[in-house]
């Protein structure tokens, strides 16, 4: 479910690729990031442009706002899933943060 089935939190999207950019920029090193200050700001650098690029194309960053769905309200998730409001939010959020973070990826930013 969205918003870690809570309602309002970042687009989860954005969480988990968040975390795999960490885990690229720091793949093969040993201990905490702050001791890979390169690394580090490497993986700060590519967050925060797919953050950027993410709300420039859609307006939020924030789950609720971007699927008009509160997943705290079974209501609003009977709604979504009747309707596969998805389609029109979730479905087209994945392939953009998916052609991001590869963009990336092939110009060794992340």
């Amino acid at each position: 479910m969205g918003a870690i089935a809570m309602g309002q939190t970042t687009c989860g999207l954005l969480i988990g690729s968040s975390a795999a950019i960490g885990l690229r920029c720091g793949r093969g090193r040993r201990g905490v990031p702050e001791d890979h200050g390169t690394d580090r700001e490497r993986a700060i650098a590519g967050v925060a442009g797919l953050y950027q690029a993410f709300l420039k194309e859609f307006g939020s960053t924030d789950c609720r706002t971007l699927s008009g769905c509160d997943y705290a309200n079974p209501e609003d998730i009977e709604r979504r899933m009747r309707n596969q409001d998805w389609k029109q939010t979730c479905d087209v959020f994945l392939p953009f943060v998916m052609k991001q973070c590869n963009a990336m990826a092939h110009q060794g930013k992340i």
